[in-house]
């Protein structure tokens, strides 16, 4: 008898905790619920964000600039001065994709294109730097699916795969290949895309307005190489007199190699990159060594936008406008490169990308 009397109360006990317990579960229940209408903390806290800002300086003579601090920055966001928290240089290894035009209308210059790869190739000293390679024509084909640091296995790829010119333009298609391959793959925080090209697109899938939407966004500065000076273009043939002769007429010239240099202006802005122009075909090396020194020695500035003014906005694209100031107008002919325009997404809202979700390559 005491035995079931115990196990009556053992039994009652535990029914006790039981209900106790779910009294627990059901008042956590509704007061999270209660409170599910305030105000979350949300994912993107605008309040701590600091908004950075890579910046190339040449001088006068269109070296790298060197020695600057924060003092000789301003930094203006939607027109409002904003307080530089910090300016940082250095020398860093490089992530890099070649991507190089073998199409029908860089046919005079491929030696020339090939000769500049290897230029910037062997101007690397870091031994952590490495390259990716895109060559393109019809389509972009990625001629080395990771990064390498090895320089002798870039060149003899570039040798061998970048030989013969032939077919249509698709330049953008080859961007979107490199710029979303480096920013998967890249495992250097200073990063870039060079491109040698005449700027010409004929065959692309992707428009003007996708890629450059895309790279925009993708925040992989994109450096151009541009090869599509008239006199770049010279093809000479030796006449019936035996003397040299100008070859004026090139059916691979048409207009969308004519529209280049617009097209890459456009292009490297957009990522705060740059172009060089190629005056005589010898310029293209030169051009190709000095790039990767600028891409090597960018100034990293750091500000917290300003709360208490107009220019503080969630969810909208903001300008930014950077100078050197000196009383002293020393730093008169300078000139800097960087990206003028970011977003600033709003609390909870998801960054998406149409064309990085659905490539169609």
């Amino acid at each position: 008898m005491f035995e079931n009397v115990a196990l009556k109360l053992r039994r009652r006990i535990s029914l006790r905790r039981r209900l106790a317990l779910h009294k627990l579960l059901l008042f956590l229940l509704v007061t999270s619920l209660a409170g599910s209408g305030e105000d979350k903390i949300p994912r993107f806290r605008a309040s701590t964000e600091l908004v950075q800002v890579s910046v190339v300086a040449l001088d006068q003579e269109g070296r790298v600039a060197t020695s600057l601090t924060k003092r000789d920055f301003e930094v203006f966001e939607d027109g409002v001065k904003q307080d530089i928290v910090e300016c940082m240089s250095e020398a860093s290894p490089l992530s890099v994709a070649l991507v190089l035009d073998k199409s029908r209308s860089m046919k005079t210059n491929l030696p020339l294109v090939i000769q500049g790869a290897f230029s910037m190739v062997d101007t690397h000293i870091n031994s952590d730097d490495e390259f990716l390679l895109v060559a393109f024509d019809k389509t972009p084909r990625l001629l080395l699916p990771q990064f390498t640091g090895d320089a002798e296995t870039v060149k003899h790829v570039i040798s061998s795969d970048v030989a013969e010119a032939k077919g249509v333009t698709s330049l953008f298609d080859a961007l979107y290949l490199a710029v979303s391959n480096v920013k998967q793959k890249a495992k250097n925080v200073q990063r870039a895309v060079v491109v040698i090209t005449d700027g010409g697109d004929t065959d692309s899938r992707y428009t003007k307005k996708e890629i450059l939407e895309y790279i925009q966004e993708a925040d992989v500065p994109v450096f151009a190489v541009n090869a599509s000076e008239p006199n770049i273009f010279r093809t000479w043939i030796v006449g019936k007199n035996g003397k040299p002769e100008l070859l004026t007429e090139d059916d691979a010239i048409g207009p969308a190699e004519r529209g280049g240099p617009k097209v890459l202006k456009e292009l490297t802005s957009a990522t705060g990159g740059a172009v060089f122009t190629a005056h005589e075909p010898g310029d293209i090396p030169r051009i190709m060594s000095a790039v990767y020194d600028l891409i090597g020695h960018q100034y990293t500035i750091s500000y917290k936008p300003s709360r208490t003014t107009g220019a503080f906005r969630i969810g909208s694209s903001h300008k930014i406008n950077l100078k050197l100031t000196a009383g002293d107008n020393r730093f008169e002919g300078y000139h800097l490169t960087y990206k003028h325009q970011y977003y600033r997404p709003s609390d909870h809202e998801r960054e998406t990308n149409t064309l990085a979700a659905s490539p169609r390559l």
